[in-house]
C-alpha cells in the first residue's frame, strides 16, 4: 500500500460528504482510507454511514495532536495524508497524488485555502495565506506531534504545487468556531482566540472591506507559483 489518506473524526454530520469524497479519491487512486473515531459517539456514526474506510478509537483530549500518533500507527501506507474532516484536496491536489508525484520527496507541506462565504472565494489575507500544512510524509515522519497546533519535528517538509481546501467558515457557524477556539485556550492559553483568532473567527480580525479575497482557480496559480520559485 503506497498511500493511506488519515482522517481524526468525532463523526458529526457535517463530515460524512468530505469523508464520502476521502473515499472516492482513495477508491479512485489504489489508497486507503483510515478514520480514527474521537470517542463512542464517533464509532456509532461512522460505522452507522456503512463507509468502506478502516476504522479505529481514539479519545482524544479536544485536539488532534493528542491522538495522532495512535492514529498513524493504524495506517499501512508508505506515506501516509493526513486531512482534517472539513477538508479537501483540490482538483489539482487530486491529479498530483494520482500522478504519484508525492513520492518525490518524503515530506510534504501545502498552501491551504481557506473558503470564505461560498465555493467561489478564498481569504489571502496573511496569516490565512498561503498557511502551509505538512500533511504528507512517509509514515516514519508522520506523527510526533503531541501539543495542539504543533508543527511536524521533522520540519515543515517541501512545498507542493498544489492547494488544500478548508470549509470550515463554510460549515461552522461563528459559535461553533468559538467554542473550539476556546477548547484551544484551555490547552494553551492564546492558541483558540489569542493570536491564532485568523485561523478560528477572521470576522473579529477583518473588517469585510479589508479581507482580500480570491477565486480557487486564484490559490492555485499561486501555488504552482510558491512552489518554483
Amino acid at each position: 500500500m503506497m498511500l493511506s489518506i488519515l482522517c481524526v473524526t468525532k463523526g458529526e454530520s457535517y463530515a460524512r460528504p468530505f469523508i464520502q469524497d476521502m473515499l472516492r479519491l482513495a477508491y479512485s487512486i489504489g489508497a486507503e482510507v483510515v478514520l480514527a473515531a474521537d470517542g463512542p459517539t464517533a464509532m456509532c456514526n461512522l460505522r452507522a454511514w456503512n463507509t468502506s474506510a478502516r476504522l479505529v478509537r481514539v479519545d482524544s483530549k479536544g485536539y488532534i495532536e493528542s491522538v495522532l500518533d495512535e492514529a498513524v500507527d493504524a495506517c499501512r501506507g508508505v506515506y501516509i495524508l493526513r486531512l482534517d474532516d472539513d477538508e479537501r484536496c483540490s482538483p489539482a491536489m487530486e491529479k498530483w497524488l494520482d500522478e504519484v508525484q508525492y513520492t518525490q520527496d518524503v515530506h510534504w507541506k501545502f498552501p491551504r485555502a481557506h473558503f470564505w462565504k461560498d465555493l467561489r472565494t478564498c481569504i489571502i489575507n496573511p496569516p490565512l495565506w498561503p498557511d502551509h500544512q505538512t500533511r504528507l510524509s512517509v509514515k516514519e515522519m508522520s506523527g510526533g506531534r503531541r501539543t495542539v497546533h504543533a508543527g511536524s519535528p521533522f520540519g515543515g517538509g517541501r512545498l507542493a504545487p498544489v492547494v488544500l481546501e478548508h470549509h470550515k467558515f463554510l460549515i461552522k457557524s461563528y459559535e461553533e468556531r468559538l467554542a473550539i477556539a476556546k477548547v484551544y485556550d484551555s490547552v494553551h492559553p492564546g492558541y483558540g482566540t489569542g493570536g491564532m483568532r485568523p485561523f478560528s473567527l477572521p470576522e473579529d480580525v477583518y473588517r469585510q472591506e479589508e479581507l482580500h479575497l480570491v477565486t480557487p482557480h486564484h490559490c492555485d496559480f499561486l501555488a504552482r507559483t510558491d512552489a518554483s520559485a
